[in-house]
């Protein structure tokens, strides 16, 4: 039973690397100053959570697996092919998937951290954590991305002949 909570936690580590990806090439692209902000603050947010991955495995006693960490490296880098061949250009399909695959990954973050908390009374080396914050706070980052979202569908979806005026 072990090995799947290792390999799940695992799993999101490497979910998390693509995620880091995905909001640099993000922050890096918009053209609106509020959004790399924004991102950049997303970034160290994720790399906090990444190391307390981290501490959740050492908690347990299971290292981080370097194989499979390389193997969910490989699979992040694979699902963001599409993206950085479409590129990443504000007001671009590329710009608007790219926030929808990193709203998907931050609402998997909050399903981590709500299944965690389930788990917790089984894991008393977890007791220090505070897993029902976490969900929160993945729950306002997931808000927060899905309004970028919003934006970026409306520039990329909608043409600019019915961006115009009727009358």
């Amino acid at each position: 039973m072990d090995q799947e909570l290792e390999r799940y936690l695992n799993d999101h580590l490497a979910g998390s690397s693509g995620a880091l990806l995905l909001i640099d090439e993000i922050a890096e692209k918009s053209d609106h100053p509020d959004a790399r902000i924004f991102f950049h603050k997303l970034r160290k947010k994720v790399e906090a959570d990444r190391a307390l991955l981290g501490e959740l495995q050492k908690a347990i006693d299971k290292e981080p697996s370097a194989i499979l960490k390389a193997a969910g490296n490989i699979a992040a880098r694979m699902g963001g092919l599409k993206l950085m061949w479409e590129g990443i250009e504000p007001g671009s399909l590329g710009m608007f998937e790219a926030l929808e695959m990193l709203a998907l990954g931050v609402q998997g973050k909050r399903l981590l951290w709500r299944v965690l908390q389930e788990i917790q009374p089984w894991f008393p080396e977890w007791s220090g954590y505070d897993f029902a914050d976490l969900e929160l706070e993945a729950i306002r980052q997931r808000d927060e991305v899905e309004a970028w979202r919003i934006k970026a569908a409306r520039e990329s979806l909608i043409s600019e002949e019915r961006r115009q005026p009727q009358g």
